[in-house]
């Protein structure tokens, strides 16, 4: 409820010593918003309170609530507050056809994960637009002006000395989303400006926030009955991963396969490169160290419809600016990749084009069948090498990658559900950099290699198979046991 706090602390007087704000809360429904927001709006201030001077709306329609009241300002004195906040729902209308129709002071976007990305920009646009410039005090505009321009500089935007600048902003509340959703992307990975992302500690942190309205026993409750994604988001409030399927690989553990910061590659050790085709060609770049370890540093992901020579400069652009002077000793992709081409007259395949640009020699992985490449994987999923090195790592810039092995390279509803016998993958952006690692990693092994150590999981180094038994001609003889006295 910071938008009644901040009408009677900050937001400009008018002429008439009135300070009038309008605010209008967006969410994608109505009845979503009267469940959450409009729920806590009341609690705070209810229809009947003292200072409301106009209620209209209900649960499934528009609700507009006028407040009034007397608030005194520090070095001001005494200010009337004249404060509105209407609720909209866009649900299927046109989002820029919808906002258009605002005339606001702030905006506020309750639960703002669940609406489009393009909500926050298009509403900023509606906001300082009332009260009017001119029904504001000259001292006023003069104040508000010089802290605006001070923000905006710190912004790196440029402002002319004595432009009038208004106190504008749009609010979102929000519990953590996934990471692919567009809070993440503008706020942590982009960092594009004007936005501002402001971080609750942990329900569980010594300085958790908050106590009297939940408290620990509360969150430490939700953490002891919820899975672990679910505590990450809600209990100690991180982006994390929402699964909506079942992981294709279980074994992958983010505090032991994500790098805590991002991986060098260590000099006089070559790379390997796994190139899957399709639509949304990817690929990943990794290193394969003495020790067994697989590093997964970068990850190079193409827009619908890249073809192999875009794909291509792609790759050569990260591999000259990311990886000067290292040589690549494997090179392995999609097999089905490798045909399609018409040879006489004188086309090449996805592959063989991408090859011939890179001057790389790639190879068709040993084996299209997923329960293999898959396998491949998973084996450097399994026991870390020591008591301190993983078999395998990745770089934090893998978001694809990371995101994929976390929740979302997934099989599909129905095999997750277990209605059919076919372990389908779900193709989305995320399968495609994963169908990459996968050839490498299976190129690397064998396929016999793969299917080897599958066989020996969960057997000790001394036992022997029958069958290898018998055929080292170690059958037992018992009549040869059997000592006469």
């Amino acid at each position: 409820m910071k938008g009644p706090l901040m009408a009677a602390q900050y937001a400009p007087v008018c002429r008439d010593g009135v300070v009038r704000v309008k605010v209008a809360c967006i969410r994608d429904t109505y009845r979503d918003f009267s469940r959450t927001a409009l729920a806590s709006w009341y609690e705070a201030f209810p229809i009947s309170h003292a200072w409301t001077v106009h209620h209209e709306g209900g649960q499934d329609r528009p609700v507009k609530h006028r407040l009034k009241w007397r608030a005194r300002r520090p070095g001001y004195g005494e200010v009337i507050v004249d404060y509105t906040m209407e609720t909209g729902a866009i649900g299927d209308h046109n989002i820029e056809q919808y906002i258009k129709g605002y005339e606001i002071t702030y905006g506020w976007i309750n639960e703002c994960d669940m609406l489009d990305e393009r909500v926050p920009g298009l509403l900023f646009q509606r906001t300082g637009r009332y009260p009017k410039v001119t029904d504001i005090a000259p001292s006023e505009l003069e104040r508000v002006s010089r802290d605006g321009r001070v923000v905006m500089e710190k912004m790196g935007l440029s402002i002319e000395p004595n432009e009038v600048v208004l106190p504008r902003m749009v609010m979102g509340d929000l519990n953590p989303p996934d990471i692919d959703n567009w809070v993440y992307r503008f706020c942590e990975k982009e960092k594009k400006r004007g936005f501002n992302l402001f971080r609750q500690p942990s329900g569980l942190a010594a300085n958790a926030e908050n106590r009297v309205g939940k408290p620990r026993s509360s969150y430490e409750m939700e953490a002891a009955t919820q899975p672990e994604h679910i505590v990450r988001r809600m209990v100690h409030g991180e982006f994390g991963y929402a699964l909506d399927g079942k992981p294709v690989y279980p074994e992958f553990a983010l505090q032991r396969h994500k790098a805590d910061a991002p991986i060098t590659p260590v000099k006089g050790i070559p790379l390997g490169i796994g190139i899957d085709a399709g639509g949304s060609p990817a690929a990943v770049i990794v290193q394969l160290m003495p020790n067994g370890q697989l590093r997964i540093l970068c990850e190079i992901c193409a827009q619908p419809g890249t073809g192999p020579s875009r794909f291509s400069e792609m790759i050569l652009e990260v591999l000259l600016s990311r990886f000067p002077g290292f040589p690549i000793s494997e090179a392995y992709g999609d097999p089905s990749a490798f045909w399609g081409a018409d040879r006489q007259a004188g086309e090449l395949s996805f592959m063989e084009t991408v090859g011939r640009a890179l001057n790389l020699n790639i190879q068709p992985a040993p084996s299209n069948e997923p329960a293999i490449r898959q396998e491949a994987v998973r084996w450097y999923l399994g026991r870390p090498i020591d008591g301190n090195t993983e078999r395998m790592i990745v770089d934090p810039g893998c978001d694809m990658i990371i995101g994929g092995f976390a929740a979302h390279y997934k099989l599909t509803k129905q095999a997750s559900a277990g209605q059919t016998d076919v372990l389908a993958v779900a193709k989305n952006s995320y399968s495609h950099p994963h169908d990459a690692l996968q050839y490498i990693c299976l190129g690397h092994r064998g396929r016999y290699g793969v299917i080897d150590d599958a066989a020996k999981l969960g057997r000790g180094d001394n036992v022997v198979g029958l069958r290898a038994r018998r055929k080292a001609g170690q059958s037992r003889d018992r009549l040869s046991e059997v000592k006469l006295w």
